[in-house]
């Protein structure tokens, strides 16, 4: 009979526990994290018309602090340390985007492009600019949940819902972005077939627990999995970072994030985090306006020796005849053909106009007042004409490279190259590269001389300053 008792006693007791279950205790997913695609944070503030014209391309934020109150309450939050050159931004009336960040002047003036309208230059007019991360959020489920969901939940401004979806950055949270790219993914495990995620602003349909949060959302058949690690991505039309709500540099400001395992609208498994946001880190340097004008001859540059080619003509091997960096020595000239040697000039620069290259003498090539004549005198434009005419007496230069207009200067040879005088009084264009910065290029001068029968003996010389002008 005792027995009978106890067993009785044990049915009742087990019966007792399925007609009234415990309640069901939220467990953690486990490494949960958010990758935000940039961890700057958006910017917001207003005009200070002092320094603010229409116009002009300055812009100049208003301090202190401008605050009209009330639910779409502006602080003046941003400051020059969250702008880089390249940003765009809204001011005023204007689009999204409109303005361009040109450069910072200081901790509360920066240019745009294009100049400022007449609308956006008034006291208080807003500015703003939109940072929009993506963020990709990776998590290790902890319960097996059939055909559920997972939910994100990031945090929305605690000033109310006429400024959570006005596509301006809030100072207190996300600013929501209708239709917003929600995917999801498995990265390890099984058990998931996901469907495309929606987003829903926070007090939305199903979005209002807790408050102040908006909610992402993506469901998925399937039985689900322990230790599955899953991934859900905000990608597109995703929300806005939140403008910093204090003046403090160097400081991220953090901001917390929910992770949830749904069975239909009862939370299952339960995470959060935080995110930290902060303004960039700009880094500035000065670059000088540069030129490198260098000239070589045959004791440093193997391809200008006595016997090589320039231009497919042959520099001359007789006795005497080299160059080097400050001399070119032509040795004994003959009635029966031309001396030649030649020189390789080096310029670069980073002229966003490019360069020029020029030369000017002191004078014809002379030995006393006796002069070897010039093949042409020295013009801009120049006007150089063939050489090639030995027992005629003639003396200039001729140059070849990657930026000599061979159209002037012709090119392949005595019966094409074309040389001319230098002057004392006109400078003699050699070069002109007008397209942009360029590495160092080389042009190649070669000096040639005919001399008649009646030429005069004697040692003749002169000197040629090259000018190398950058346009920047």
């Amino acid at each position: 009979m005792k027995s009978l008792v106890a067993y009785g006693l044990l049915v009742s007791c087990f019966l007792g526990t399925l007609v009234n279950p415990s309640k069901l205790e939220s467990a953690n997913l486990t490494t949960v994290a958010d990758t935000l695609s940039t961890s700057r944070l958006s910017a917001l503030g207003t005009v200070d018309p002092t320094g603010t014209v229409a116009g002009s391309s300055n812009v100049k934020l208003i301090t202190p602090a401008y605050d009209p109150g009330g639910a779409a309450s502006i602080r003046n939050t941003i400051t020059t340390a969250n702008l880089k050159a390249g940003d765009t931004l809204t001011i005023g009336s204007s689009t999204v985007g409109y303005y361009t960040v040109v450069g910072v002047v200081d901790a509360n003036n920066f240019t745009v492009t294009p100049v400022l309208a007449s609308t956006d230059d008034d006291a208080n007019d807003i500015i703003y600019l939109i940072t929009r991360p993506t963020q990709t959020f990776r998590f290790t489920t902890t319960t097996a949940v059939l055909n559920g969901s997972f939910r994100i939940m990031l945090p929305a401004d605690s000033d109310g819902a006429t400024v959570w979806t006005d596509g301006i950055p809030d100072d207190g949270g996300f600013d929501f972005t209708a239709s917003p790219t929600v995917t999801a993914s498995v990265i390890s495990g099984s058990g998931y077939t996901f469907s495309a995620g929606t987003g829903t602003v926070s007090g939305g349909s199903g979005c209002t627990t807790p408050s102040n949060y908006h909610c992402y959302d993506v469901t998925y058949t399937g039985t689900g999995g322990i230790g599955a690690v899953i991934q859900v991505v905000i990608s597109t039309n995703a929300p806005i970072a939140p403008a910093p709500a204090d003046s403090t540099l160097g400081t991220a400001e953090t901001y917390p994030y929910i992770v949830q395992n749904l069975s239909g609208t009862t939370v299952i498994d339960s995470s959060s985090g935080k995110i930290a946001l902060i303004e960039p880190v700009r880094v500035t340097a000065t670059v000088d306006p540069t030129i490198s004008l260098t000239i070589c001859g045959a004791d440093t540059c193997n391809d200008v020796e006595p016997a090589d080619t320039v231009d497919s003509e042959v520099l001359t091997n007789n006795t005497g005849a080299t160059s080097t960096s400050t001399a070119v020595a032509l040795g004994v000239l003959d009635l029966a053909s031309a001396r030649i040697e030649a020189q390789k000039i080096g310029v670069g620069t980073n002229g966003s106009g490019g360069y020029a290259l020029t030369a000017i003498d002191d004078g014809n090539m002379r030995k006393g007042t006796d002069t070897i004549d010039d093949n042409t005198a020295a013009t801009d434009p120049a006007t150089p004409v063939v050489l090639n005419t030995p027992g005629t007496e003639a003396y200039g230069i001729h140059p070849s490279g990657t930026h000599v207009d061979t159209g002037t200067w012709g090119t392949g040879g005595a019966a094409a190259n074309k040389y001319s005088g230098t002057d004392s009084t006109q400078a003699l264009p050699l070069v002109s590269y007008t397209t942009g910065p360029t590495n160092v290029t080389y042009t190649y001068v070669t000096y040639k001389a005919n001399i008649s029968a009646t030429t005069p003996q004697g040692e003749y010389a002169h000197s040629i300053s090259y000018l190398a002008t950058a346009t920047f």
